[in-house]
């Protein structure tokens, strides 16, 4: 059985039969586009997220006000551990140097005398002094004898007699303080003020080490491999203390910083290990999670897709301990997490 049908060209004819096959390669089709896509969908990659490479950054600061005498480096220069980059003048800390170094000779020098004690010549003195005091006293008591017979032959005063005594006992209290005197130069220097004198030659010691710290300290040195990246100062400048000298980048250990989804929080913790892709390498770098931030973050417009920006995120930096040093400073990465 057919159907003809008429047109101004001619006529068509449509038997049932090819209609019934043309359906059903339509649903054939439909059946493989679906299976199709159900496939693609089970068999997607694991979620990413985009990240920077970062570096410590490190900072010299100025310990002083003070004027800039030399720059070694400029930004952009590789620079090694104990490098110097900058130097400020030390006109003033020299002088200040200088001057602890001469006070510490000085009570270097007392501290000395009092543990050689007393010369021979002052103990000589001393006994001098003693002799004569004794000669004294010997006068007095003599003077005291005749004044005491002539007054009890009532031939002097009683006021006669009161000088006497008084002359007597003077020439005693000035031979005592005379032989006092003459024992402390021979028994030496006390303890105490040994003491004392070496506490104050360390006192002055610690500050001729704090001075020669302060010292060192204007000549800026690094302390690890690293990049100069900003250098904005020049020999003859003038800077005020604690005003960023250098600000460099180290160069070894590498990590990218992160915006992690809250929905992994529950799969990602610190000590995590990931994977790390670059682009242009077939081959991805093992990424071990340092720290996670305890605060979230809104999503930056660059970290996820439309959907996912409006969760919150947490800002993850990831060490690599396998990445060379080549790895660009803000360079874009991918990060694999957990599925």
């Amino acid at each position: 059985m057919s159907l003809r049908i008429g047109c101004c060209k001619g006529n068509v004819d449509v038997r049932p039969s090819g209609f019934i096959t043309a359906a059903f390669n339509y649903l054939v089709m439909l059946s493989i586009l679906l299976l199709v896509s159900l496939t693609t969908g089970c068999s997607e990659d694991a979620p990413r997220v985009f990240g920077t490479v970062d570096r410590d950054r490190l900072t010299l600061t100025s310990p002083v006000a003070e004027r800039v005498a030399t720059v070694n480096v400029s930004e952009g220069e590789i620079v090694k551990a104990g490098d110097v980059l900058l130097t400020l003048d030390s006109t003033a800390e020299n002088a200040r140097v200088a001057q602890y170094k001469a006070e510490l000779a000085e009570e270097n020098a007392k501290l000395a005398e009092l543990v050689k004690g007393a010369r021979i010549e002052d103990i000589g003195r001393a006994q001098a002094v003693v002799a004569g005091a004794q000669a004294t006293l010997k006068e007095a008591e003599q003077r005291f004898e005749r004044t005491q017979r002539l007054y009890k032959t009532k031939v002097l005063t009683q006021a006669d007699l009161d000088a006497a005594i008084v002359a007597r006992d003077t020439a005693i209290a000035k031979q005592t303080e005379a032989q006092q005197s003459l024992k402390a130069l021979q028994n030496g220097t006390r303890s105490e003020q040994l003491d004392q004198a070496r506490a104050a030659v360390d006192i002055v010691r610690a500050k001729l080490a704090g001075e020669y710290k302060a010292l060192s300290d204007l000549n800026m040195s690094v302390a690890q491999d690293a990049v100069v990246d900003i250098l904005p100062w020049h020999v003859g400048d003038r800077v005020a203390a604690g005003t960023q000298l250098v600000s460099l980048l180290a160069i070894n250990n590498p990590y990218v910083r992160v915006y992690l989804p809250a929905t992994w929080l529950d799969r990602v913790k610190p000590g995590s290990v990931v994977n790390v892709w670059v682009d242009g390498r077939s081959t991805a770098i093992k990424g071990v999670v340092r720290n996670i931030r305890s605060q979230p973050a809104y999503t930056p417009f660059y970290a996820l897709n439309e959907r996912d920006r409006a969760r919150l995120m947490y800002l993850t930096d990831i060490d690599l301990p396998e990445a060379d040093k080549d790895l660009h400073t803000g360079m874009a990465l991918e990060v694999g997490l957990p599925e």
